[in-house]
């Protein structure tokens, strides 16, 4: 009994420990990240100021770059495997010559304590963007060892579906569908369009309803009028049908013919 309760004890403070550990770990990544993308740090923040749509025209630069980049592709038409030689060749350059740039334009004078504290939040989601791929990783490969049948079943139906729409559907339209949502996540994410996009799905469900549901009631009410007019009718008529009778009656004093309805 006391070697229950002493196992229950040490899983529970180590349960403890493991979730006071996460946010440390978060913190160190966070320091980690801010001190090995310092030198992009005058080049993040305008980027991911224009990734969340601070400004009402964000959205349509953010289309246009893509859309142009997308059609020079197609007009180029190149081979996969000098597309992805060039891309390849233009991040390597971006990331040697860049930073020459950026050391020579920006200064750290102009560095100031609120810049600061948006790169510092920017890290933060940074790491816990990373964080919720690496859990996302370990859940995907604790399924394969606990159960390998569901599994298979999910990763045989996922890379069907990304092989079928690959096969119907333009291979460049697909990258740059993918593209521009990947590009736009971040904005309707700061925006809070997805609660509001539901909010106005789940209204104009309910308006819906109660149209109909009233429309059904005004129905009902005119057709009980018209259901009591008949039944009146009806009687009116089965009274105005009734049939005559003609009555004979004699007396002593001679013969009187009376009617009678």
């Amino acid at each position: 009994m006391s070697s229950r309760t002493s196992d229950s004890s040490v899983a529970s403070t180590f349960t403890m420990k493991k979730s006071s550990l996460q946010p440390d770990d978060l913190r160190d990544r966070t320091e980690e990240l801010k001190q090995s993308l310092a030198i992009w740090r005058n080049i993040l923040l305008p980027l991911n100021k224009l990734l969340e749509w601070e400004n009402k025209y964000d959205p349509f630069i953010i289309f246009g770059i893509i859309t142009f980049i997308f059609i020079f592709i197609l007009q180029a038409n190149p081979p996969v495997l000098t597309l992805v030689s060039c891309v390849i060749l233009a991040f390597v350059l971006i990331d040697l010559l860049v930073p020459i740039g950026i050391r020579m334009l920006f200064k750290n004078e102009h560095w100031t304590s609120v810049k600061d504290a948006k790169y510092t939040r920017l890290c933060e989601r940074i790491a816990n963007f990373e964080q919720h791929i690496k859990q996302l990783c370990e859940s995907a490969l604790k399924m394969r060892k606990e159960r390998p049948l569901m599994y298979l079943m999910l990763g045989a139906i996922l890379l069907s579906f990304i092989a079928f729409c690959g096969q119907r559907v333009d291979n460049l339209l697909l990258s740059y569908l993918t593209t521009l949502l990947i590009c736009l996540i971040p904005g309707i994410r700061n925006r809070q369009l997805i609660p509001f996009i539901r909010q106005q799905i789940v209204d104009f469900w309910n308006n819906k309803k109660s149209t109909a549901s009233s429309i059904q009631n005004v129905s009902i009410l005119n057709v009980t009028p018209t259901i009591s007019s008949v039944k009146a009718s009806t009687v009116v008529r089965s009274s105005s049908n009734q049939p005559t009778y003609t009555l004979y009656s004699t007396t002593s004093h001679g013969n009187n013919k009376t009617k009678a309805q």
